[in-house]
């Protein structure tokens, strides 16, 4: 497959569900039209929706440029890694679904437990889909060793944490939140081939 046509559909798959986590952010429905003192309640009554569209923004954004700074790595695309690829977008457009459930009910241990086990699922197949890559050494000849090492290490405790962190949902609804705002936290730094991209964007 082209490189560029297989980039451009994720793409388009990770703006789409970027987008949908709006939806989850809407005013209940009033019988009547509503006073200024009701609407204004309404509206802060819908911080959890919008902390849940917060966080969740800034997780498919970080998968996004995850992908983006691996695959401009990658020297070609073969079936398996379509594959795999299919499957971490289908987690990703999953995500809104649990993102408006965990703002409609954030300290209930199901709907936190299904967000931990989203973003776990997303985390697996991103581990994966690097794996995959490594293995049929698909990687540019200059990409180095310690490159690819640092970037399955960073994957890997993302994948943990995010695992900890569902684990976490059936006794502390809270911590399991804190988790994730810790991984959204670590992948700001960056590790691996984004180390790699920051580094070349700063010798410009």
């Amino acid at each position: 497959m082209s490189k560029a046509r297989f980039e451009a559909f994720s793409d388009s798959v990770f703006a789409f569900a970027i987008t949908l986590l709006i939806l989850g952010v809407a005013l209940p429905a009033f019988k009547n039209p509503p006073t200024d003192r009701e609407l204004a309640r309404s509206l802060l009554h819908l911080w959890p929706d919008i902390l849940a569209y917060i966080l969740s923004f800034g997780v498919i954004g970080i998968m996004w440029q995850n992908h983006h700074a691996l695959f401009r790595l990658v020297e070609r695309i073969d079936r398996r890694t379509v594959f795999l690829n299919f499957l971490l977008l289908g987690v990703t457009v999953f995500i809104p679904f649990a993102t408006s459930t965990l703002g409609a009910y954030p300290t209930m241990t199901s709907s936190t437990f299904l967000y931990g086990l989203t973003l776990t699922c997303s985390a697996i197949a991103f581990n994966l889909l690097l794996s995959h890559l490594v293995r049929a050494s698909a990687f540019h000849g200059n990409v180095s060793p310690a490159t690819i090492r640092q970037t399955t290490i960073a994957y890997r405790v993302g994948l943990a944490t995010y695992a900890i962190a569902m684990l976490a949902s059936l006794i502390e609804p809270a911590l399991s939140f804190a988790l994730y705002l810790l991984v959204a936290a670590y992948f700001m730094i960056p590790r691996g081939v984004d180390a790699d991209l920051a580094g070349k964007a700063g010798s410009h």
